[in-house]
C-alpha cells in the first residue's frame, strides 16, 4: 500500500520522514517541505517517489500507485482492474482463491495441493483471458489441448479438467464444454498385482527401511496415507494388528471416515519389531522422513526401485523436468533410463495383498473390511479375476472340439 511523508529538518537530528495519515490530524510541516510516496515497485522493494510540493499532488499520486500495485498483484493494467470493480466482474485469480480457501475446509491435503496444481496450471493456458465470464468452451478445450502439447495421459487430462469444471460449477458459469464428448476419454483399468518373480526382483533391489516400508504396503493392502500416517500406538504386536484411526492434530483421516483393523502376517510383525529398535526409527511415525515427519514419496521412491531393479517396461514416457533452477526445462523421457514407468504404482501393492488373501480363502467379507470398503460390490470388483494360469485344466476341459 502506498503511503504519503513529508520530509522535515529536525534540531539535532538532521532530515526526517514523518508519515501523513490518510484522515486524522498532520503532522507539522515546515513552508517549502516536500511530499514523498513510499511504495513497493515490481519486485516487491519499497522505494520512494520523485517529490511532490503539495499534498494534494502525493495524494492523487498514491492512489494511482497503489491501484497499479493491486492490478499487478493480480496480473491486470490498471484500467483492466479499474474495469473489474465498476463491472462488478469476478477475476479468476479472486475466484480460484475463494475456491482454494472454501476446500481446505472439507478436503485433504493432499487433494488440496492437486487443486492448487490443476489450477495453476489452467491459468498458465489462460492467455489473455482474465475474468470468469470470458471462460467459454474454447476456454475448456484450449486447456485439454494444453494438458495434451504437455504430455499428460488421458485420466490426467481428465482429472485437471474436473478440477476446472468444479471451480465454473461454484461460481455459477456455464459453457457447452460435454463431458462426454470433449472430456478425454480412457479406459479404467483395474489394478495388476504383481508376479512373484517381479516382486523377488524389486524386494532384492531395495535396502534396509525400504524393504521394511514396502513390505508393510504388500502385507496390509493399506492406501498410500493409512502407511504415511501409520504410527508406533496403531500396533499391536501381541495381535498382530494394525489400527487404522484419526489423527486429527495432522489432519488425517481414514477413507469413509471409518477406522479399522488389518491383520498382518507374522514375518511383517517381526520386521516392525525390529525395525522399532533402529536409530533411524521416530519416537511416534514408523516410516519418518529426514524431518521426522510422515514421509510422503512412497511412490517416487518405488519406481526409483523399479528403474533399480531393472523391471520397467521401457516403453513409458512422461514429462521430466532437467536442469537445475532457473535452467529447467521440460523433456519426455522414457522409463527406460528414468523413474517414470506407469507399471509401477503403489494400488498394485494393495491389489497383490488382496488377491492372495483371496486365493488364500480369506472370507470376502473380511477382506471387504480390511480393504476399507463401504460396499461388497466394491470389494468383488475390486478383487478382479482369478489368475488365468491356475485355469488352464478347465479351460481345457470346456473348449469345444470341432
Amino acid at each position: 500500500m502506498a503511503k504519503i511523508y513529508v520530509r522535515r529538518k529536525e534540531p539535532g537530528k538532521g532530515w526526517r520522514y514523518r508519515a501523513v495519515p490518510k484522515v486524522g490530524r498532520l503532522p507539522q510541516i515546515d513552508p517549502g517541505a516536500k511530499f514523498h510516496v513510499r511504495y513497493k515497485d515490481a519486485s516487491g522493494k519499497f522505494v520512494w517517489s520523485q517529490p511532490y510540493d503539495t499534498l494534494d499532488e502525493a495524494r492523487k499520486e498514491a492512489a494511482g500507485l497503489e491501484l497499479n500495485a493491486k492490478a499487478v498483484a493480480l496480473g491486470l493494467t490498471a484500467k483492466e482492474y479499474q474495469d473489474s470493480k465498476n463491472a462488478d466482474r469476478t477475476l479468476i485469480k479472486t475466484a480460484i482463491a475463494k475456491f482454494l480457501t472454501d476446500a481446505e475446509k472439507t478436503k485433504k491435503k493432499k487433494t488440496l495441493m492437486g487443486y492448487k496444481h490443476n489450477l495453476k496450471q489452467f491459468e498458465e493456458s489462460l492467455g489473455k483471458i482474465r475474468f470468469m465470464d470470458e471462460i467459454t468452451k474454447k476456454t475448456l478445450c484450449d486447456f485439454r489441448d494444453f494438458l495434451v502439447e504437455g504430455g499428460y495421459e488421458a485420466r490426467t487430462q481428465h482429472n485437471r479438467l474436473m478440477t476446472v469444471l468444479s471451480l465454473l460449477k461454484t461460481n455459477r458459469i456455464k459453457t457447452d464444454f460435454s463431458l462426454g464428448k470433449d472430456l478425454p476419454e480412457f479406459e479404467e483399468e483395474p489394478a495388476v498385482p504383481y508376479e512373484p518373480a517381479e516382486l523377488k526382483k524389486l524386494f532384492a533391489a531395495m535396502e534396509g527401511d525400504e524393504t521394511v516400508r514396502y513390505k508393510f504396503f504388500l502385507g496390509t493392502a493399506c492406501r498410500e496415507q493409512e502407511v504415511m500416517y501409520a504410527a508406533w500406538q496403531d500396533i499391536d504386536f501381541a495381535r498382530g494388528l494394525y489400527h487404522i484411526r484419526r489423527k486429527p492434530d495432522v489432519g488425517f483421516t481414514p477413507k469413509k471416515h471409518e477406522s479399522r483393523d488389518v491383520k498382518m502376517p507374522t514375518d511383517l510383525v517381526g520386521l516392525l519389531k525390529e525395525w522399532k529398535k533402529s536409530p533411524k526409527t521416530n519416537p511416534r511415525w514408523i516410516f519418518p522422513n529426514g524431518g521426522g515427519k510422515p514421509d510422503g514419496h512412497f511412490l517416487k521412491k518405488l519406481k526409483r526401485i523399479a528403474l533399480k531393479a531393472r523391471v520397467n517396461c521401457g516403453h513409458c514416457t512422461a514429462p521430466w523436468t532437467a536442469g537445475r533452477y532457473h535452467t529447467t526445462r521440460k523433456i519426455q523421457v522414457k522409463c527406460e533410463t528414468h523413474p517414470v514407468c506407469q507399471h509401477h504404482y503403489l494400488h498394485r501393492l494393495r491389489k497383490t495383498c488382496a488377491s492372495n488373501w483371496e486365493a488364500k480363502g480369506v472370507p470376502v467379507r473380511t477382506i471387504q473390511y480390511m480393504l476399507g470398503h463401504k460396499s461388497l460390490e466394491t470389494t468383488q470388483k475390486y478383487l478382479g479375476i482369478t489368475n488365468l494360469d491356475s485355469l488352464a485344466d478347465k479351460i481345457d476341459a470346456a473348449a469345444v472340439i470341432l
